[in-house]
Order: C-alpha cells, then sequence, then structure tokens
C-alpha cells in the first residue's frame, strides 16, 4: 500500500487499497489495520476545517447530536488499537486527494453545525495532525 502525498485516486481505488468500504466518511479495515477519512470540502453538511498542520475533522452522523459510538468511535481509538489514520480530501467529485497517515494531537471536542434538517446539532470534532506536513 504505496501513495503519495497529493497524489489523486478515485473512490474505487481507495476501497480496493485500503480493503475498506467504498462509503463514508470514516472507513475502518480489520484486513489492513488502517482507518480511512474522507474529508470533503464540497457541497457537505460536514464542515470540516483546517489550520496548518492540523484538520478539524467532523465525526459523522447527519442529523441530530453526533455520539461517539460506531465509525466516530473506531477514529478515536484507532491509534490505541494499532490502526493507522489516513486521510483524503475531496474537493472535486471523485478527485480524493491523499493527505498522509495522521494522528489524534487533542482531545475530540464538540461544536455547533446545521444538520441535514436545517436544525443546530452537536457534531464531535476530532483534531488530526497530518505527519507528513
Amino acid at each position: 500500500m504505496f501513495l503519495e502525498l497529493n497524489q489523486e485516486v478515485t473512490n474505487k481505488e481507495i476501497a480496493e487499497i485500503f480493503q475498506c468500504s467504498n462509503q463514508g466518511g470514516i472507513r475502518k479495515s480489520n484486513k489492513t489495520k488502517t482507518v480511512v477519512i474522507i474529508a470533503k470540502f464540497l457541497d457537505c453538511s460536514y464542515v470540516h476545517k483546517k489550520a496548518g498542520d492540523i484538520l478539524y475533522f467532523v465525526g459523522i452522523g447527519k442529523k441530530g447530536d453526533q455520539q461517539l459510538i460506531r465509525q466516530n468511535k473506531s477514529l478515536y481509538n484507532a491509534e490505541k488499537e494499532g490502526y493507522s489514520i489516513h486521510c483524503f480530501e475531496l474537493y472535486e467529485e471523485n478527485k480524493y486527494i491523499y493527505k498522509g497517515e495522521m494522528s489524534l494531537v487533542k482531545e475530540v471536542f464538540t461544536e455547533e453545525q446545521v444538520d441535514d434538517n436545517g436544525k443546530m446539532r452537536q457534531v464531535l470534532i476530532f483534531p488530526l495532525k497530518y505527519k507528513d506536513i
């Protein structure tokens, strides 16, 4: 599994390389011991933010308050369980840019954002640092 930083791949290639689902913003693979995150920056209800080498990644769950369960819990526990976290950023449809391996660098926190129903809710924010930047 070798990808160059900023290499562009398709969603299908991500699923093949990491042996993970081809859907969702957090994709855990027990086969490759990886958690793949997809930070969409186009037409997305999740408002991810970047500040220097930190990505403030919004957890999953499009309606209501997000909880630290399922994929969100997988991302939170990834490194403790020996999984590596790999990030792709999406600025154009089906053009996934590999940003490298990441590490959770601060405690997860919550902030208010609008859900898919237009209602305010609490989302989980994962502060992740790019390892190769």
